[in-house]
């Protein structure tokens, strides 16, 4: 962990990380800009209470979750830190281009009405970037796409994740979209 942070300050990144372990929150805590709750987790009720006294940004992801669980969750967060994003996510590794049938970004409206404190997100695992840019006009303000630096590499996650040329395209076009909505 603290050769993480070193390496992520070096580059000017942001480091944070998922725990799994509730005995390591204390230790972890003074190398965490933001804390992030993997999907599966969202009903361990006693871990994300623990995550959200420490204040710091909370960053949850819901595709393994229904609705009556995220709601749940973000009103007891809510009551102890207002840093929170509510990711909407995919839960679908395959790299297969049905996961398009799956991400369902029209959540986010839902999550605009029920979650208002709250800022939006996508944690997505569709091929291309695509997602991002519907997301990003549905008002998510976090993304989390999976990095690579090549996607011919063996394990579940390079076929769709991003390279540092798709990288700087997603970013490049996510700047363009944002740039696009103006005002209203």
């Amino acid at each position: 962990t603290p050769i993480l942070k070193k390496t992520c300050q070096k580059h000017n990144v942001d480091y944070f990380t998922a725990p799994y372990d509730t005995s390591i929150l204390n230790y972890l805590n003074k190398y965490m800009s933001a804390w992030k709750i993997g999907s599966g987790d969202i009903d361990w009720h006693e871990q994300i209470l623990k995550i959200a006294k420490f204040k710091k940004p909370l960053i949850i992801a819901t595709g393994a979750s229904f609705l009556k669980e995220i709601v749940e969750i973000y009103n007891k967060v809510i009551k102890i830190n207002k840093k929170i994003v509510i990711m909407q996510c995919n839960t679908n590794y395959t790299a297969d281009k049905k996961n398009f049938n799956y991400i369902n970004l029209n959540v986010l409206k839902t999550f605009k009405k029920k979650f208002p404190q709250a800022i939006l997100g996508l944690s997505d695992h569709t091929l291309g970037h695509e997602t991002v840019l519907g997301a990003i006009t549905l008002g998510a303000r976090v993304i989390e796409k999976h990095f690579t630096d090549n996607n011919n590499r063996t394990g579940p996650d390079h076929k769709f994740s991003m390279s540092p040329k798709t990288w700087r395209q997603m970013i490049d076009a996510s700047r363009n979209i944002e740039l696009s909505l103006g005002s209203s």
